[in-house]
């Protein structure tokens, strides 16, 4: 029984630079995460940012519109 309950224990030094290995993989997998999650941002942003925009054109052209049939009628 006592030979079967032996535990052994690593190395202090080893598992230090294990956790820092592990750590570094972290963060290198946040930047790439954080970095694709701020493509996806931008996408999004030009996608709105041209429905903004034909919205605007649209309106823009239905006042002039306006404005000229405006004009036509009473001059």
């Amino acid at each position: 029984m006592q030979e079967e309950m032996k535990i052994e224990f690593q190395n202090e030094d080893e598992t230090v630079l294990e956790y820092e290995e592990i750590t570094q993989r972290l963060d290198r997998l946040d930047e790439k995460v954080e970095f694709v999650r701020a493509e996806v941002a931008q996408r999004t942003g030009r996608k709105i940012g041209r429905d903004v925009g034909i919205l605007y054109g649209v309106l823009a052209a239905l006042l002039l519109a306006m404005f000229f049939f405006v004009l036509r009628i009473y001059f």
